[in-house]
Formats: structure tokens, C-alpha cells, sequence
């Protein structure tokens, strides 16, 4: 059963990287709880409408927005549409890339495409909204999307590993200033789930094989961080305040895949 959260009901919040996997679950649950949700999406324009047809045969209120978050104007331009009806309350700053290349494969130019959607966007859609909630006297929630890459090192995935490191003293620093102005900013910890972005990088096997390294025994489904998530924004989490909230199945306690 989904907890009821009713301090959501009417509020409005933006999730990037929200039509599928597990921000399309992020919004599922808000939109559940009578929040509007604003859904960011990127380039698959046939899933987005997909999503959007879900979500208001639901009944759950909603609007889709194109933006490449690798684009300050395309940025700037849903931010601005989206805050000609007031401030945010929410925001889930879940949307990411991604190129699997090791040290010497990496070039500059993957550099700065990781850190323009994964850091610079973040930076940019984080004191946008900020700036608007404060200057309306608005207390407001935000959730940055994290994982293990942040924390420890893998093989093959070096500028995505380097940019999470930065989001998570970026989430740290940031929490510090903002809850001056009653903004709680925190950032979830994301293990191993099961999202379409996810499946292409990895066979079935392998996605088995790796559930298996898992203590827990299995890969999370989106939903489950969905929820973990949703916690995070809700009042009920009103003492977490710049905090790496992990939810990985106890990989951290064990990230060595052959033991």
C-alpha cells in the first residue's frame, strides 16, 4: 500500500528525467498524492506522450517538457514556462548521462557532456527554483539523484563516476545554504534497479549475475527507490537535511561482486 502523504496534495513539482524508469515511478507516486507534476524528458518523445497518456487517464495532473538538460537555453526556457503559474514546491533532480569509457578512453568532450547534464543543469535548475521559492516565502523539498559511483570506484565508467562524486559535496554544499532559507535538499544513494536504461548497457545474464552480488539478493525495482524518494520530499522526513540517503540492498556493505 502506498503511504498517504497528504501535505503533497496541490503542491507542484518538477522531475527531470521523468518519463521513464525511475523518474516515470517518482511521478507516478506524487501524481498518486494529487501533486502536479511536470515531467522533463529529453529526446524519446514517444514514451514521454506514452507516460502522459498514463498519468492523465489516472487522473494525475501533469505536463510534459522537451529540454536536453545539456542546453542552459532549453533550461531556462521550461523553467520559465513552468514558473508563470508560481514557485515549485518539489524537485527531483533525477535525469543523467552516461557513457560507459575507462581513463584513457575518456576525452575532454565526455567530460564536459557528463558534467553539463549531471553538475551544470543540476546547478542551474537548483538555483532557479530555489531563487523563486525564496523569494516567494516558500519552504520547498528538492531530491538530487545519486548512486554508488559517487562513493566508490568501477571500472570503465570514469566521467560518470568523477560527476557523481562532485553532485554529492555539490548536494552537501548546497543543503547548507538552502535550508537557511527552510529548503531541505537532500540526495538519494541509488543502487542497482531495474530501468530501461539500465537493460542497455546489460544482458539479461549479466543483469542476473549482478543482482546476485547484491546482498539482498536481487536489483531494486524502480518503484522502491520511488518510495524512498518520495519520503525524502514528504514531512515526514522533515530532520533530513543534506543527507546521502542510501538505497542500494546493502551493496555498499559488500561491493566486491565475487564475495
Amino acid at each position: 500500500m502506498t503511504p498517504s502523504y497528504p501535505e503533497f496534495k496541490g503542491k507542484r513539482a518538477l522531475i527531470t528525467g521523468g518519463t521513464q524508469g525511475i523518474g516515470k515511478a517518482i511521478a507516478k507516486r506524487l501524481g498518486r498524492q494529487g501533486v502536479m507534476v511536470y515531467l522533463n524528458f529529453a529526446r524519446n518523445e514517444q514514451a514521454a506522450r506514452e507516460t502522459l497518456d498514463q498519468f492523465r487517464d489516472a487522473g494525475y495532473a501533469s505536463e510534459l517538457f522537451q529540454a536536453d538538460l545539456g542546453s542552459p537555453e532549453a533550461i531556462e526556457a521550461m523553467l520559465e514556462h513552468i514558473h508563470q503559474s508560481g514557485p515549485l514546491d518539489l524537485l527531483v533532480c533525477n535525469a543523467a548521462y552516461q557513457e560507459k569509457k575507462g581513463f584513457f578512453e575518456t576525452d575532454r568532450a565526455l567530460i564536459q557532456r557528463t558534467f553539463e547534464v549531471n553538475i551544470f543543469a543540476n546547478f542551474q535548475i537548483i538555483r532557479k527554483v530555489a531563487g523563486e521559492m525564496i523569494a516567494a516565502g516558500r519552504p520547498g523539498r528538492m531530491v538530487m539523484c545519486s548512486s554508488g559511483h559517487g562513493t566508490m570506484v568501477f571500472k570503465g565508467t570514469f566521467a560518470y563516476d568523477v560527476s557523481k562524486a562532485a553532485l554529492n559535496h555539490f548536494m552537501r554544499s548546497a543543503a547548507l545554504e538552502l535550508i537557511e532559507h527552510g529548503i531541505r535538499l537532500n540526495a538519494a544513494d541509488i543502487g542497482w534497479t531495474h530501468t530501461p536504461g539500465e537493460r542497455r548497457w546489460f544482458s539479461e545474464e549479466d543483469q542476473n549475475r549482478l543482482s546476485r552480488s547484491i546482498p539482498i539478493g536481487r536489483a531494486a525495482q524502480a518503484d522502491e527507490i520511488a518510495a524512498v524518494i518520495e519520503f525524502l520530499l514528504s514531512d515526514q522526513a522533515s530532520y533530513v537535511v543534506g543527507s546521502l540517503y542510501t538505497a542500494d540492498g546493502g551493496f555498499v556493505l559488500r561491493p566486491n561482486p565475487s564475495t
